[in-house]
């Protein structure tokens, strides 16, 4: 009786650990990850077959610190172009991912070396940053993307320094 009885719970243990891990059926569903995980490959390499099958057609990236909208699948093209122009290794790596229906919500991680020649010369100096952004879904296509992080860590780390004002004794 005792072992049918830890037999149960151990099987009951089980069960449930699979059933959290799987998110309790709650994850994302197989063909918004495919896209997904598509969009996170534009920003790692720089290819991007399919576009038209991820992003909308009035696809928009609102970046801080002031979120003006990059209107477009072009944009986005340029925009990735850019960087990994100015950052030959750009690395985003997802640290933590949460879905909800037609949203999805990120932690992420930045590691690139300013070796390339982009709007300003190459630093050689590696960033490594966080950031986060929430993903907007429509027709199971990327609507947009609002993504904020750190800017002034990203500078620094480059190498630039930052000048206070004068104040008016000092004028």
């Amino acid at each position: 009786m005792k072992n049918s009885i830890k037999v149960l719970a151990i099987t009951a243990l089980s069960a449930a650990m699979v059933f959290l891990s799987c998110g309790g059926g709650r994850g994302i569903p197989t063909e918004v990850k495919d896209r997904f995980d598509k969009y996170l490959g534009y920003w790692n390499t720089g290819q991007f077959d399919g576009i038209e099958n991820v992003l909308c057609e009035d696809f928009e990236l609102l970046e801080s610190p002031g979120f003006e909208p990059q209107k477009g699948i072009e944009s986005f093209k340029q925009s990735i172009t850019d960087m990994r122009t100015a950052y030959l290794d750009f690395l985003l790596k997802i640290n933590e991912t949460v879905y909800e229906k037609d949203k999805i919500a990120l932690i992420w991680t930045i590691s690139a070396t300013n070796a390339g020649r982009g709007k300003r010369p190459p630093t050689g100096k590696t960033i490594r940053g966080q950031g986060i952004s929430v993903i907007h879904l429509k027709d199971g296509k990327i609507k947009d993307e609002w993504l904020s992080n750190n800017n002034l860590l990203w500078m620094t780390q480059l190498g630039f320094t930052f000048v206070p004002p004068k104040t008016e004794s000092e004028k």
